[in-house]
Order: C-alpha cells, then sequence, then structure tokens
C-alpha cells in the first residue's frame, strides 16, 4: 500500500515540476535532458539514412534507501523536451521496466543503475542499454518483403523503405529474399548481436546504386549482395559460426555424421581426427589413427560404413606416395584410436614430379564418396583448372585418369555432395594475393557422374581476410553447408580458422 502512494506521489511530483517551481524542502528536481546509449547520445535526428525506431513511453523506478520506490514516465521520441521528477534528495538505484518481444519494431531499451540527487535542481542524462540487435534489408520497391524462414510468425517492419527488425540476443535467424522478373530467392543467415547493425543491401544490375549506411552507436556489419541478370547472387558471404581453437586451425576437411561433426588438420599435424561441436567450433575429442602418418591431409569423405581420409596433398608436386585411408565409421563414432586401410594411388597423367609449385597442376585437396567411388578434384595452381578422376573404394594400388575437366578459375579445396546426390559443391578461393576472394561452385543437373555437364554457378564468399583460409566443405542438410577455414598468419597479417554456415537454397 506504501508504495502504491509512493508512485502516486511521484506522479504528483512530476506534473507539478516547472522549470521556475522550486522543490519542497528536503527534496530536489531532477530533470532528465537525454538518453545515452552505451557511449553515444540516443537521438531522433541522427543525421543518417537510419534512425532508431523507440517506443513512446518507457518508465523508469526509482528507489531510495529508506525503499521508497518512486516512478517517472517518459517519451524517448521527445527528450529532447525534458522530463522531470521531484524526488527526497539522497542516493538511489534506477531501473526501468519494460516487456519485449523476441522480434521488435523499437529498440528495447533497458536502465540500471545510481544515481545521486544532492541539488534542489539536478540536470541528469538517463544511461541506458539494450540486449538486441538491428537487422535492416535494403532493396528495390518493386521486389516481395523478405521473409523469416527461420521464425515465420515474425515479419519485417518498414521504415523508409528499409525492412527492418530490432531482434533480441543470440537469436540465429534465416531470410528469404526475393526478387521478380524473373522469380527467384535466396536465403541470408545471421546472429543477432547485442549493439551490432547488420545490414544487407540487395543491388540489382543497371539499377539505381542503394545508399550504404553510415556507423553510429552500433557497430556496422553491412554486405551489398549484387544480383546478376536472373537476379541469383553474384557474391553472398556465409554466416560465420565461429573462431575454431588452436588445436583445430588448420582445419582442411569436415565430415557430417549422425549429425557429429568432424575435422582433420593438414601438413605435417598429429594423425589424428577431431570432433568439435557444430554450434560453437569447440573441440569434443580427438581419435589417433595408429598406423597413419599424417603427410599431408587434406580431407574428409564417407560412405555407408566408412570414412575416408584424403592423404594426397601435393603442393610441390613431387609426392609419389598419394593414398587415401579408410577407418570403421563405426569405430570413428565409439573409439579413440582407430586403425587404417590404405588405398595408394597415382595420376597417370603426371609425367613431371619435379614442380615449380607455381606451375603444379597435381595438387590435390578435395573428394567425396558416391556409388561406390571416390571422386577426386584437383588444385591447379598452373591453369586454375580442376581435374575429375575416380578411385574404386578397394584396397589396393591404382593409376587414375581425368575422367573430365572444368575451369574454376581457382584454387579447388574442398568438396562434397549434398545427401540426394543432386548438387555437389567445389569450395576454393583465387589465387591473387590480398585481392584474393574466396569461392563455392555450384553444380546441378549433371549426368550421372559427369559433374561438369550440367547447370554451374560460382558465388563469391568474402575476402579469406574474415573467412579464414576456406579449405573444408560439408552438407548439413540438402541446402546447408558447413564451411570450415584454417589459419591466416602471414606477414604481421593473423586471422584465426573460422566455422561458417551457409545455406544455398535457390544459388543453383
Amino acid at each position: 500500500m506504501k508504495k502504491f502512494l509512493f508512485i502516486l506521489l511521484a506522479f504528483s511530483f512530476l506534473f507539478s515540476c516547472k522549470e521556475d517551481e522550486k522543490p519542497r524542502p528536503g527534496n530536489g528536481i531532477l530533470t532528465v535532458t537525454g538518453i545515452d546509449l552505451g557511449n553515444f547520445p540516443l537521438s531522433n535526428d541522427n543525421g543518417t539514412n537510419w534512425t532508431h525506431v523507440l517506443t513512446n513511453s518507457m518508465i523508469v523506478n526509482f528507489t531510495n534507501e529508506t525503499n521508497q520506490t518512486f516512478q517517472l514516465e517518459l517519451n524517448p521520441n521527445t527528450i529532447e523536451k525534458s522530463f522531470s521528477i521531484e524526488l527526497p534528495l539522497g542516493n538511489y538505484t534506477f531501473h526501468s521496466i519494460s516487456v519485449s518481444p523476441d522480434f521488435s519494431d523499437f529498440l528495447p531499451l533497458k536502465a540500471e543503475g545510481q544515481l545521486n540527487l544532492n541539488q534542489e535542481k539536478q540536470s541528469w542524462r538517463l544511461p541506458v542499454d539494450t540486449d538486441y540487435g538491428l537487422l535492416t534489408l535494403s532493396q528495390s520497391p518493386d521486389s516481395p518483403a523478405p521473409q523469416f524462414t527461420s521464425h515465420p510468425s515474425f515479419q519485417f517492419y518498414k521504415n523508409n523503405e528499409v525492412y527492418y527488425s530490432y531482434i533480441k540476443s543470440g537469436i540465429k535467424t534465416t531470410v528469404e529474399v526475393s526478387s521478380n522478373n524473373p522469380s527467384s530467392s535466396f536465403q541470408v543467415i545471421s546472429q543477432s548481436v547485442p549493439f551490432q547493425h547488420v545490414s544487407k543491401i540487395i543491388q540489382k544490375q543497371h539499377e539505381q546504386v542503394l545508399d550504404a549506411f553510415q556507423k553510429t552507436d552500433f557497430d556496422l556489419v553491412q554486405e551489398k549482395i549484387n544480383l546478376d541478370l536472373d537476379h541469383q547472387p553474384i557474391n553472398l558471404s556465409p554466416w560465420i559460426q565461429a573462431e575454431l581453437g588452436t588445436s583445430l586451425n588448420e582445419s582442411s576437411g569436415l565430415a557430417l555424421i549422425d549429425g557429429r561433426l568432424f575435422s582433420i588438420n593438414d601438413e605435417d599435424n598429429d594423425p589424428k581426427i577431431q570432433e568439435l561441436n557444430p554450434e560453437d567450433g569447440q573441440l569434443i575429442r580427438e581419435i589417433t589413427i595408429e598406423n597413419a602418418f599424417n603427410e599431408d591431409w587434406e580431407e574428409l569423405a564417407q560412405s555407408e560404413s566408412h570414412v575416408f581420409i584424403g592423404d594426397f596433398g601435393n603442393n610441390l608436386g613431387s609426392r609419389k606416395n598419394l593414398s587415401i585411408l579408410r577407418v570403421s565409421k563405426d569405430e570413428l563414432l565409439h573409439s579413440n584410436t582407430l586403425v587404417a586401410e590404405k588405398i595408394e594411388f597415382s595420376f597417370a597423367d603426371q609425367v613431371n614430379f619435379s614442380g615449380p609449385m607455381e606451375s603444379n597442376n597435381f595438387d590435390c585437396e578435395s573428394f567425396f564418396f558416391l556409388n561406390n567411388q571416390l571422386h577426386l578434384f584437383t588444385k591447379n595452381r598452373g591453369d586454375g583448372k580442376t581435374r575429375h578422376y575416380v578411385i574404386k573404394d578397394e584396397i589396393s594400388t591404382q593409376e587414375v585418369s581425368p575422367t573430365e575437366e572444368f575451369d574454376t578459375q581457382g584454387l579447388i579445396t574442398g568438396a562434397d555432395i549434398s545427401p540426394d546426390g543432386k548438387v555437389f559443391a567445389l569450395l576454393g578461393y583465387e589465387n591473387k594475393g590480398i585481392a584474393s576472394q574466396s569461392f563455392i561452385w555450384l553444380f546441378s543437373d549433371f549426368s550421372t557422374t559427369e559433374f561438369f555437364s550440367g547447370k554451374k554457378r560460382r558465388i563469391y564468399l568474402g575476402s579469406p581476410s574474415i573467412l579464414s583460409q576456406t579449405e573444408g566443405i560439408v552438407f548439413r542438410t540438402t541446402n546447408e553447408v558447413f564451411i570450415s577455414g584454417e589459419e591466416i598468419n602471414f606477414g604481421g597479417v593473423y586471422v584465426p580458422g573460422k566455422l561458417s554456415e551457409m545455406n544455398i537454397k535457390g544459388l543453383y
């Protein structure tokens, strides 16, 4: 009952406080002259092309040392008008009262802290915080509204032709972006981080360039997605899920078995397969191959019964001991030590083993299993192409010849095929030094195992300086892939290994 009376009293003080009015004896008038969001003043006119959308009402409770509570209601949108409340002099704790949904059309604010009121008239800026990030999507006015495919019960809001939503921290979203004439769609993945503005600008060819945002009180993570004449992305960044720890810093190949993610490190590392958490990239356990040496492990593949390790990295083109290790899938899932069988092979068309590395077309870092065969794809430094070889799943020594060739215009580092066998992917990066871009080639509508005979599309993923050196790829579902990258440590530049995720629906 006493708390209720004090709240009523506070409201009476609020409405009675005027600029020229003195407070009652022992009291002070606290005037809120502004709001600070983090280290920035919060304004509804910040001079940029994005202004935060704010609630019209924010209630702040003030509690003094005798547990008296007073309440002030203010409007953040009109904070320049100032809001005042008369309070007994003394020390206070303050906190705001608010309940906000996971997806909001305004920026949910929260206030909590301490205040010392020691003057008859005291100006004060209210410090506020937020647990929300901002996702915006800018596109042509004739495009359909984007949709949250991961959270279909929520929708985007619209502000000055920009679609947006404030999203509670930690929520991962998948958004479908669509275009008309011709009709197409693709998926964008992101995760909300407090004080972070994720901006996706969808730019069609030959259309007026859309404005980019400027950094203000939120960190800005901005991507311009360029569309070709078919309204399909030329570039699309995967979502970086985690940084990989030092024990996984040279992740070169991935395998997903019963929802469990496995990786290997490449050249001269321990002969171990590592299981990692697919949600945060943390190491779970290590499995040692007792009878093997890691000369240059580069890729993982799997059949119904076995996991294959490609020990065929060949940077200099000088190796004559290329091999594929085969271990039991069931033993991998349940044991920490394994014994491997070995398939040995050579390329029938390689006659020169003397290098140099820059012209070597017989490096190999990619393969997958299909129809009782292992399909290998070379990493050609010399001509930027890849050749396809087929190896039988049998413990023997084999000499193989190429079955087809494709100009990938870059270095191929990983491969996998979708669970339904209808799409296969080649991962790689350009050989252009610091200007290099990582990419993914997607192949579909192919004939049997002539993978380069059907549709093919390349999507640029971004710079290795952000993604790390993209090396491993594995299908998570028919339309989702994991991508791993090894660390870059060169010329004073360090980029830790990363684990990323991408949705390829609509890209092939």
